[in-house]
């Protein structure tokens, strides 16, 4: 009799664990399939009343992701595809879908190396089969792109020629101080001007570096013609292809066409280097190189040098989104020639920036200080021999707004700069402003 009662509580208990199991089983999804379709917010309702039960299945958080992802919402498509891969591996629709996510948020590289497993695969029915395919060899032509710029704006600015502020020149002849009045052709001459801008950039994305080339050419003219410019500029950089790039390194030649003469040449490489992530900021360092070649005055040609930190931070402000970044360095540059007047030169630079969204468009503005001076006397025609020295301030603010009545990818853009060169000779006392409005395009 003992022992039947044993076995009674042992059925009951294997009975009771049997109904426990099944009322918490995951229930069979395919009648929700037809909700992926018609009404994915439905179809997530309802998959999320089910969640409790459905813990442990990977085709749930496959369905689920699928949902968001039809509705847009890449994060949550990203986290259920997530969570239904790590559950089951081998899960194909999730891991199609789990590519798509990857490519619609940029990671080009990471969805096609994802797409080439799915086409290894022996299980794949004819139709999904070419359906990857074709999508694979879409997503290949985007590791390549190509686009173009053009833009053109009017301005006006009271330093067009770069004179000097100075109305009277100190020197010293014969060691005597004279006072010499500087020509009308010399002082600053302030006129409006049209500016045309036209460039291009190739842009390729790779497994572990990315990289960019891009060309540009501007040309500013005016009714005084002496001043008129052209400046031609190319640049290659390469970097690291992760989310926050932790290095890259920048080639650029820049040209400068004065007047219709060849005034300066350059050629530059620039290096930076993340050091700290800090999520909402950056820490890094700055390494930039330039040889400067002077046509004209052959004697000022040298070697520039720059070396520093940085930050830059999103922030939040009055519930909208900021940039804000500055940068200090070491600054030398080495004369080419010994017979430069100054000789070699050295300083430092700072340089404060900010980005924020205002209204429709984008607000940047910029502030940088430089400090030089020379390590010899410049001249003795200026007091003697004096060392030169000189402090640079200038502000730069640039709005940026899109111009749908000119096109889609039309952009207003309106800039003002102010400069102001303090030197310990007068000869380089220099003062401008400018302002410029104008239409760029997009191609």
């Amino acid at each position: 009799m003992g022992k039947n009662k044993i076995s009674l509580k042992l059925f009951l208990a294997v009975l009771g664990l049997l109904v426990s199991t099944v009322s918490f089983a995951c229930p069979s999804l395919r009648n929700f399939y037809d909700l992926l379709e018609s009404d994915p917010t439905a179809l997530i309702e309802s998959l999320d009343e089910i969640l409790e039960q459905c813990y442990g299945n990977s085709e749930y958080f496959a369905l689920e992701g699928a949902a968001y992802l039809s509705l847009g919402d890449l994060l949550r498509a990203l986290e259920n595809l997530e969570r239904a891969l790590l559950l089951d591996p081998s899960n194909g629709s999730a891991a199609v879908d789990f590519a798509e996510v990857l490519y619609r948020q940029g990671q080009v590289i990471s969805a096609l190396e994802i797409n080439s497993q799915l086409l290894l695969r022996e299980d794949l029915p004819d139709d999904l089969r070419e359906a990857i395919s074709r999508r694979q060899r879409r997503w290949q032509g985007d590791t390549r792109q190509q686009s173009f710029s053009f833009g053109t704006s009017v301005g006006y600015d009271n330093n067009l020629n770069s004179a000097p502020i100075a109305e009277r020149l100190a020197l010293t002849l014969s060691g005597n101080p004279v006072l010499l009045d500087v020509s009308s052709e010399f002082r600053a001459a302030g006129a409006a001007y049209a500016r045309v801008t036209g460039g291009t950039t190739i842009l390729s994305v790779g497994q572990d570096v990315n990289s960019r080339l891009t060309g540009s050419i501007t040309g500013r003219f005016s009714e005084e013609s002496d001043y008129d410019l052209i400046q031609g500029s190319a640049r290659y950089r390469l970097s690291d292809a992760s989310d926050v790039s932790r290095w890259n390194t920048t080639f650029g030649l820049d040209h400068l066409v004065w007047g219709g003469n060849t005034v300066f040449s350059s050629a530059t490489i620039r290096a930076s280097f993340l050091f700290k992530d800090l999520g909402a900021c950056r820490i890094y360092s700055r390494l930039a190189l330039q040889y400067q070649k002077y046509k004209a005055q052959d004697l000022l040609s040298g070697y520039e040098y720059f070396l520093g930190p940085g930050s830059e931070c999103d922030l939040f402000i009055a519930g909208e989104p900021n940039r804000i970044g500055f940068e200090l360095g070491a600054l030398r540059n080495r004369a080419e020639y010994s017979s430069r007047l100054g000789g070699d030169r050295e300083g430092w630079q700072g340089n404060l920036f900010w980005q924020r969204n205002l209204g429709v468009g984008q607000l940047i503005g910029q502030y940088q200080f430089t400090e030089f001076n020379d390590e010899e006397g410049y001249s003795l025609l200026f007091k003697n021999g004096i060392s030169r020295q000189e402090h640079l301030h200038s502000v730069y603010f640039s709005y940026v707004r899109p111009l749908k009545s000119f096109g889609g990818t039309a952009q207003i853009v309106g800039t003002a700069a102010y400069h102001n060169q303090d030197s310990s000779i007068a000869l380089f006392r220099t003062r401008g402003a400018s302002v410029e409005f104008g239409v760029a395009w997009g191609f």
